[in-house]
């Protein structure tokens, strides 16, 4: 199988893990060799392969790698699904725009202590 065509991003993988139903997986873990560990998910109904990320289990600091990588290959049926989580990703690319954010969480939480409530 040409495991190039099913991967995706470590956020794509996360959030497909999340839509499975906790109790509608099964988790096997397996070496490949003696570096890599493949973590997989099938479908307890139909025993189909649904996703897997593969580690690299190397700690050499001269070998260029990619520590994990992220694999979807098949949806689960409806009845081992829930709804997909709305994420919303911020991304900072300067200093001044992290402490504006840092300036608003803290006006926001100043302002839920004014109100009698502590976060």
């Amino acid at each position: 199988m040409d495991k190039d065509i099913y991967e995706v991003t470590r956020n794509d993988y996360k959030g497909f893990v999340q839509t499975i139903k906790p109790e509608a997986r099964d988790v096997r873990a397996d070496y490949i060799d003696d570096y890599h560990l493949a973590t997989n998910i099938y479908s307890k109904k139909t025993n189909k392969l649904l996703c897997g990320r593969i580690t690299d289990m190397r700690t050499n600091e001269d070998i260029e790698r990619d520590i994990e990588r992220y694999y979807i290959y098949n949806s689960p049926e409806p009845d081992e699904s829930l709804p997909a989580i709305p994420t919303r990703k911020v991304v900072l690319e300067t200093k001044e725009q992290v402490q504006a954010l840092f300036d608003w969480m803290k006006r926001v939480r100043e302002g839920e202590e004014e109100n009698g409530r502590n976060i």
